[in-house]
């Protein structure tokens, strides 16, 4: 078969919703068309009665879950590395793709030997949501695995026709009528199948690759709520058995289009009793304290009497960078310096945190128009406006924290940590065209072909004309495209050996219309 026929074909997956095969019974019953469409609507109705979300799986009376993976990087090593991944549909996937691929061909020394060693095998930690998820997750599970078909297997592929079509299907209206199942629960069922293979979050930390943090929103309480064991100890929850496609699921819930996904709250079931942190910041309230907001935030999971379900929709609606969690983890235990202490990184001197921003500024037509926009119009506009605004006011508390953790180093008299914030986002492409380009990309869950090279290609040029991102390479005494080839130790030259990523599309000159139209 010819590679181009392999692409047609998983561009266009196997509906699974659309793949009975129904044959007519002998005899003439249900050749009378209303004999028919009446026992086919009993069947329905029987069937929407018992269509039920899967439900998480408990942890036993003296159970608790084990801590969480925490990333490949041995806890000498002096660089900790953080990808954060935006949310924003396919755009996001493809962006943020496009950075684990740049990352991928920047080599810097290694523990020695002759294998090629990058800045890909020292990332610690991936934050993902909404469309970042599809991409963290994939690596979480297949490491550079992933390159060789995550592009046509998922980047490619018209996932919103299809969940549209299996939406639209009368084989699943029953399943949707009931109150207990959604469509949420129906793209979980398809992204396990084109794309996760039934893996759980368990699966993930066999395997020597950084910890994934999928990110969703309590939709109750507006804050973010990551699937991490600290969160399923909550519940009581086995976080090792919950599946990888319905983290995702939830993270990219996005509110209309798709339904909550719904978790059983369990607390109270396990042997799981709240960190020290917890326990003394609700002693002592202090509502200036935002280790005191989290921890009360925290204990509304344990009266399972008040909370005893969980509704969860996309991560961007409480943080669509993936920074908070960090930033309030770091917050509640004291700091920086306890905080790497805690995780056993006592060796850390430089601290490196990208920013994947796939956020988009699309202008609408009905700018140019004197008429009253539509409801709709002016929910997507606030939405857009709310979640930017937040996305620059997280970047700025990042940036103070870091001058607090400096400042606490410091204080304290220990070594100091160069700390890079590297942002990889649209505004900071030069040309106005091409940054309008690439604002204009719809957040939806398909791309054209192009439009995804041209994501993934701009990726990298973002992250290599960072100023911090060459100032960290350089400190590492990495190699930067263009650089002089190392020179040749034991038998090894330093340069890459073949990799079965593809390598990044150049982006072509933009045709006229997309400059002065940037919306299409």
């Amino acid at each position: 078969m010819e590679l181009s026929e392999l692409h047609i074909r998983r561009r266009r997956p196997r509906l699974w919703y659309l793949s009975h095969n129904w044959t007519l019974p002998p005899g003439n019953i249900f050749r009378q068309p209303l004999t028919c469409l009446s026992v086919l609507l009993v069947l329905a109705v029987l069937a929407g009665c018992t269509a039920q979300y899967p439900l998480n799986p408990v942890l036993g009376p003296r159970q608790t879950v084990a801590p969480q993976h925490r990333g490949v990087v041995e806890k000498d090593d002096p660089l900790f590395l953080v990808l954060a991944f935006s949310g924003g549909g396919t755009r996001a996937a493809s962006l943020s793709y496009g950075v684990l691929e740049a990352l991928d061909r920047i080599e810097i020394p290694g523990k020695g030997g002759p294998d090629r060693h990058t800045l890909l095998d020292e990332v610690n930690l991936i934050t993902s949501v909404s469309g970042g998820s599809f991409t963290a997750a994939t690596y979480g599970l297949r490491g550079r695995d992933m390159f060789r078909d995550y592009r046509e297997r998922f980047l490619l592929v018209d996932h919103q026709s299809s969940m549209l079509a299996g939406f639209l299907n009368p084989l699943n209206w029953a399943r949707l009528w009931s109150p207990r199942f959604g469509r949420s629960d129906m793209a979980q069922e398809y992204y396990d199948q084109i794309l996760f293979d039934g893996a759980t979050l368990g699966d993930i930390p066999k395997r020597d690759r950084p910890n994934i943090m999928i990110l969703a929103t309590d939709i109750l309480n507006g804050q973010v709520f990551p699937f991490s064991t600290l969160q399923f100890s909550l519940i009581c929850s086995d976080w090792k058995r919950f599946p990888v496609s319905r983290a995702v699921a939830a993270s990219a819930a996005f509110p209309g289009a798709f339904t909550p996904v719904i978790l059983k709250n369990y607390a109270g079931d396990c042997g799981w009793k709240p960190p020290e942190w917890m326990t003394q910041a609700l002693e002592k309230p202090d509502p200036s304290s935002r280790g005191y907001h989290m921890a009360k935030s925290m204990a509304t999971y344990l009266d399972r009497d008040d909370k005893p379900y969980i509704h969860l929709l996309d991560g961007g609606i409480s943080d669509n960078l993936g920074l908070r969690s960090i930033l309030e983890y770091l917050a509640v235990r004291g700091g920086i310096i306890d905080s790497l202490k805690e995780q056993g990184y006592t060796k850390v001197r430089r601290m490196t945190i990208i920013i994947v921003n796939a956020e988009n500024r699309e202008q609408p037509r009905w700018r140019l128009l004197d008429e009253v926009p539509g409801l709709g119009a002016i929910l997507g506009a606030s939405s857009a406006i709310m979640i930017n605004r937040y996305n620059f006011e997280t970047v700025d508390l990042l940036r103070r924290y870091v001058r607090d953790w400096s400042d606490e180093l410091r204080a304290a008299g220990m070594p100091p940590i160069e700390f890079y914030i590297i942002e990889v986002g649209f505004d900071f492409l030069r040309d106005a065209a091409e940054r309008e380009y690439f604002q204009a990309i719809p957040t939806s869950l398909y791309l054209p072909e192009v439009e995804v090279d041209r994501l993934r290609s701009v990726a990298e040029r973002l992250l290599l004309s960072s100023g911090p991102f060459r100032k960290m390479v350089k400190d590492l005494g990495g190699r930067l495209p263009g650089d002089p080839p190392a020179e040749k130790v034991d038998g090894y030259t330093g340069e890459p050996k073949t990799v079965a990523s593809p390598p990044s599309q150049p982006l072509q000159p933009l045709p006229a219309a997309t400059k002065a139209e940037p919306g299409k």
